[in-house]
């Protein structure tokens, strides 16, 4: 059999617990930036504090802000699953990786596998898709590394389907 090699990448959509993440980080950089202002204001000298706090105070927030724009690719070689997330596009990190003949079962989230999809009793559910809301949802039900049941939720391309289909056809359902 040749190898095989696909790879997806998915960029999150904003989520309103992320809207109000960001929100949260630019109101406490004002603050921060503030706080110098507030100590002169009761006679504290502040002198070269003000600048750097200001600048210090909104570089931290950009810093911040950009680590909450995620990205997640999938890469499949040969059967086996990486998923990375990327924050920011600048910051890689590998959350999990996976056998895919490990799967039990291989869904769409719809209506005819909810059943299957919440009969498990899992431990973990990972969420590399793009939204809750999102067409094109898949979930896979293993046991993962550590021996936790784990639920996993992510948006695989007709490529990456085709590859799966190579290794474990019987239990991809729909």
């Amino acid at each position: 059999m040749a190898d095989v090699f696909v790879e997806h990448m998915v960029t999150r959509r904003p989520t309103p617990k992320v809207y109000m993440q960001k929100g949260m980080l630019s109101f406490g950089a004002v603050l921060v930036a503030l706080l110098p202002l507030v100590l002169q204001a009761f006679g504290i000298p502040a002198g070269m504090m003000v600048p750097l706090t200001v600048v210090g105070a909104f570089w931290g927030m950009r810093l911040l802000l950009r680590r909450l724009n995620l990205e997640y690719e999938y890469i499949v070689t040969n059967g086996e699953m990486d998923i990375d997330k990327i924050m920011g596009r600048s910051s890689r990190k590998r959350l999990m990786t996976v056998d895919c003949r490990n799967f039990d079962i291989l869904a769409p989230c719809k209506p005819e596998f909810t059943r299957e999809y919440q009969s498990h009793s899992v431990a973990d559910i990972v969420d590399v898709s793009s939204h809750p809301d999102a067409p094109g949802r898949w979930f896979a039900v293993f046991n993962a590394k550590d021996g936790k049941r784990t639920l996993l939720i992510f948006e695989p391309s007709e490529k990456m389907l085709d590859a799966f289909k190579k290794y474990i056809r019987s239990k991809i359902k729909g």
